[in-house]
């Protein structure tokens, strides 16, 4: 095997037909100025091809299904080994998904509480007995005078036609089965009962059909202890009427099914009922455990009656109901008035004049017919009953094809805890099995550093057979935890949903699961390993990439950290500049080699030639937004001064609270204070914002946009005026062409095929979505007549083609636009096009775009700007660029509040707020605040020993 991965030739994107070599088993990283070809060089060259050889060794049966790949704009690639990528993208967002699930360690604890746990009864906590079946038999006989059918379950949720299972029923001499729910005879089951394959089924054999009475005890008997053996332990009893039902959904429950066990019951409570432990019964995702008001989702999503009526001192018919506005004299205000005039309530009258009776109707409506006679305004469906806004929302959200009304309707849902299982997502029988005196949930709810402890003193406290179960789980559950740990993320708990996890986190989370996996001679491609991480868990985080390259794995790093970089065995810097600017190999070789070169931008930055300069002057606060008892998450009852009028970093080790404290409680509070409608606003006190403040931005690292149709030059209204130029040209006013005849969203100019897209999606059932260029415009989005109207000799396409800085140059006459393009140019973001789509923007990207949109506007008074990470992707010499940025922000009179870990930028802001000491539980606490030199001199503050290290 050769010693070497030689890529020959590679043109993809921006590369100048590039030559490089790597070496193997060694940690690689690619780094070099935004936008340079990094991500193209390791991602779309290297990773793309390893992926294409990958399918194009599957069967033919199923490549069909994969379609094909196309090659990489290259000439060669030799030593290429099997290819991971590890990118940024946060992990699924299914609301089921959890660090546990996302990791397997849930699956893990799943098999050990059902190996070892312990039951207790949910209500007293008594320990769980067995129960006998004279015990059954005399539970039974208090319910006189019914007339019950003995069941024996059989097949529990199973998929399969069990055709075997009904035939070996027959033979034992049942003459009755329940399937599904409805009773049929034995002889005509198998053509009655046609029962799907890959559905799941519950079938039962009917073992008697008795009205309880004190002569029938004998038989009641017989019937228990025969259906407790068919059933394995179990049984149900049911009334002899619930055998014609129709089948449900399988986490539905029959009020009316009594179950019964011999493997335990409380001496308190005998009619709860507990079977033997199986790993299904802690899964929240099943029937089997998911508690039936969420169906294991520990939350319920539902029209929030705050949020659909913000402002109680307006009328219906002046707008209080937010999600219809002013409704005037629609068929909605005719509906809302007649029921009104029933209950007393008068449409043009304040909201809070309405009692709590009243309010009820107009949100969940009235079953009695709302007119009688015609009206134009209703159908006779309508008549009926008056629906309540709540209701018809719902059900409007429910029909709806339309993926923005229901964005639009979504706003005024709010996710509370369920009521029945308290968030924690699984039935109480379940919740009430323990390991060491904890749950499942509550040993999930654990922070991993505190997992780690727990577990790992696990062993010692369990009994010798428990034990012998337990070990080799225990192993598998402490290597993983370990492994998070490890990686920085000890703060996290494994109840952390994975859609609210960062790229950074998602993305650490893949490391250690596959430092789990123990694979040997793979190549991995990893995309910023360190963001959101402080420099505190750096050095874990780089141990545990050299222990994956340590067992014989290729590591190539796509990375701007100082420290990554100066750890790696080789270093490939790309550029010199970003866009057409760069994609050649400026240098390559050892840190210390790179430091050397000359040419290398790189090099210079970690030679110290080159260096982001410590402000002279710290500017002073001109005011303080101010708030009290702040206690979300893990906050400790803060009270806080945030200085206005300067550039200030929110600081701390991860998960020490700077986001709960400041995206969670102080930006919305700000919004609110706006007029802007916020989700969830955090636990607080008392909250005081001076006068001169007159607005919030929040500038965040959400895509742009979601669809292909999304770009830079819409985002920041650039296309409106380009689009206005060229309707201008004389050709288009002959043509009598419009404004709208250049916007690619309706007919009119362009292509049909694509309907201005570009590309088409083709769908790919089990697989992500595919876009291929549109076969008809070759990816131009109009149609001939448009692309045939000229501006500068150039049509509206190859203007779309164009980098930022290309058209600055282009448009350099053209002050309104040249204004917008000169900020996309200094917040460093030169190199990318101006229709490019938003799908294909990093979150850093995206971020600088919503910047520079900002910084294009012509402002009035004092604004809050809120940044979280904004040096994502960006190399040291972007990185000095932003902050010229941000100070420039706050020069023209704003304040700026930056969270921030790149000590680069920590360093040049006026003011920090410090989080700490620890993260999770151990975090919440102001640690330090100040300017840098003040906080440097902390000693219980990690980001000022860093700081120090750095200002001196």
């Amino acid at each position: 095997m050769r010693d070497s991965l030689f890529v020959k030739g590679a043109r993809e994107h921006n590369l100048k037909n590039i030559d490089v070599e790597l070496p193997r088993n060694k940690l690689i990283v690619v780094t070099g100025l935004s936008g340079s070809g990094k991500s193209t060089l390791a991602f779309d060259t290297i990773y793309a091809e390893g992926q294409r050889r990958y399918v194009e060794s599957l069967s033919s049966y199923a490549r069909q299904f994969l379609g094909l790949m196309d090659k990489p704009d290259v000439d060669s690639i030799d030593g290429l080994s099997p290819a991971i990528s590890i990118e940024q993208k946060t992990t699924n967002k299914n609301p089921r998904s959890t660090v546990g699930t996302v990791t397997e360690i849930y699956d893990y604890l799943r098999l050990l509480y059902a190996r070892i746990g312990t039951h207790h009864c949910p209500k007293c906590n008594s320990a769980i007995k067995p129960q006998s079946a004279e015990n059954i038999t005399s539970l039974i006989m208090e319910g006189k005078g019914k007339m019950l059918l003995f069941l024996a379950p059989v097949v529990r949720g199973q998929k399969g036609t069990h055709d075997q299972v009904i035939e070996d029923l027959k033979k034992q001499g049942f003459t009755r089965i329940r399937i599904d729910q409805k009773v049929y005879s034995s002889d005509t089951v198998k053509t009655e009962a046609k029962l799907a394959k890959y559905e799941k089924h519950w079938i039962e054999a009917v073992v008697d059909s008795v009205k309880i009475d004190d002569g029938e005890r004998s038989r009641i008997a017989e019937a228990v202890e025969q259906a407790l053996l068919v059933g394995k332990g179990r049984m149900i009893v049911i009334g002899s009427r619930s055998g014609k039902r129709t089948k449900k959904k399988e986490i539905d429950r029959f009020s009316d099914e009594v179950a019964y066990s011999t493997f335990g019951a409380c001496p308190n409570h005998p009619e709860i009922v507990f079977e033997s432990l199986e790993p299904r019964m802690f899964s929240f995702n099943s029937p089997f455990g998911a508690c039936p008001a969420c169906h294991g989702l520990g939350e319920i999503t539902e029209i929030s009656e705050d949020l659909l009526i913000p402002d109680k001192s307006k009328s219906i018919m002046d707008g209080a109901i937010k999600i219809y506005g002013r409704i005037d004299l629609s068929w909605r205000a005719q509906q809302i008035a007649v029921a009104g005039k029933r209950y007393g309530f008068d449409v043009w009258k304040p909201i809070q004049s309405m009692t709590r009776k009243q309010l009820d109707v107009l949100f969940y409506g009235d079953r009695e017919p709302v007119q009688e006679g015609k009206s134009r305004f209703w159908d006779s469906a309508d008549r009926d009953k008056f629906e309540g806004v709540i209701p018809q929302t719902m059900r409007l959200y429910r029909e709806t094809k339309s993926e923005w009304r229901k964005e639009i309707i979504e706003k005024f849902m709010k996710a509370d805890p369920c009521k029945t299982c308290m968030g924690k997502r699984l039935q109480p029988v379940v919740l009430a099995v323990e390991v060491d005196g904890k749950s499942i949930i509550d040993a999930t709810d654990l922070s991993i550093d505190e997992s780690v402890e727990f577990f790992g003193s696990l062993g010692p406290k369990l009994q010798k057979k428990e034990l012998a179960i337990a070990t080799q789980i225990l192993k598998e559950i402490n290597e993983r935890l370990g492994f998070l740990k490890n990686v920085g993320l000890g703060y996290l708990s494994l109840s952390r949903s994975a859609r609210t996890l960062s790229g950074g986190e998602a993305q650490r989370i893949r490391l250690a699961t596959q430092i789990g996996s123990n694979l040997m001679g793979v190549l991995y491609i990893l995309d910023e390993p360190s963001i959101g991480l402080h420099q505190r868990d750096n050095a874990k985080l780089i141990s545990t990439l050299q222990r994956l390259r340590d067992i014989g794995n290729t590591l190539i790093v796509v990375e701007h950290d100082l420290d990554t970089i100066l750890a790696a065995d080789y270093i490939v810097d790309i550029g010199p500049g970003a866009g057409v600017h760069g994609g050649h190999i400026v240098a390559q070789g050892t840190p210390k080699e790179i430091m050397g070169n000359k040419k290398s931008l790189t090099g210079k930055y970690l030679s110290g030639e080159l260096k982001i300069e410590i402000p002279k002057i710290r500017r002073k606060p001109v005011g303080y937004i101010k708030i009290t008892g702040a206690k979300e998450n893990n906050l400790k009852d803060l009270t806080v001064q945030l200085p206005l009028g300067i550039l200030c970093g929110v600081t701390g080790v991860s998960g020490s609270g700077k986001s709960s404290l400041m995206n969670q409680t102080i930006m919305p509070l700000l919004k609110r204070k706006f007029g802007e409608q916020t989700d969830n606003i955090g636990v607080y006190s008392s909250f005081d914002v001076p006068p001169a403040v007159r607005n919030v931005i929040v500038i965040d690292q959400d895509p742009i946009g979601r669809t292909p149709r999304s770009n830079p030059a819409t985002y920041t209204k650039l296309f409106d005026e380009i689009r206005w130029l060229f309707a201008s040209t004389r050709e288009s006013q002959v043509r009598g062409y419009s404004e709208g005849r250049f916007s690619f969203n309706v007919k009119g100019g362009r292509c049909e095929t694509c309907q201005g897209d570009g590309v088409l999606k083709i769908e790919m059932n089990f697989l992500p979505d595919v876009y291929v260029e549109c076969s008809e415009c070759h990816g131009k989005r109009y149609n001939k007549e448009t692309l045939g109207i000229l501006y500068k000799g150039k049509n509206i396409s190859e203007v779309l083609n164009m980098e930022v800085e290309e058209a600055n140059a282009f448009f350099e006459n053209i002050p309104s636009i040249a204004r917008k393009l000169k900020t996309l140019v200094d917040v460093g973001l030169g190199y990318i096009k101006l229709g490019q789509s938003a799908t294909t923007l990093s979150g850093g990207e995206s971020q600088r775009i919503k910047i520079a949109r900002e910084l294009s506007k012509n402002k009035q008074g004092h604004v809050v700007y809120m940044l979280d990470e904004p040096t994502t992707g960006l190399h040291f010499d972007d990185t000095k660029r932003l902050i010229a940025v941000l100070n420039n922000l706050v020069d023209k009179g704003n304040s700026v509040f930056i969270i921030e870990h790149n000590l680069d930028v920590v360093k040049s802001c006026d003011y920090i707020l410090d989080l700490g000491p620890e993260g999770g539980t151990a975090g919440g606490k102001i640690i330090a605040k100040g300017t840098p030199e003040e906080v440097a001199k902390i000693k219980a503050s990690y980001t000022g020993k860093f700081l120090e290290r750095t200002l001196n």
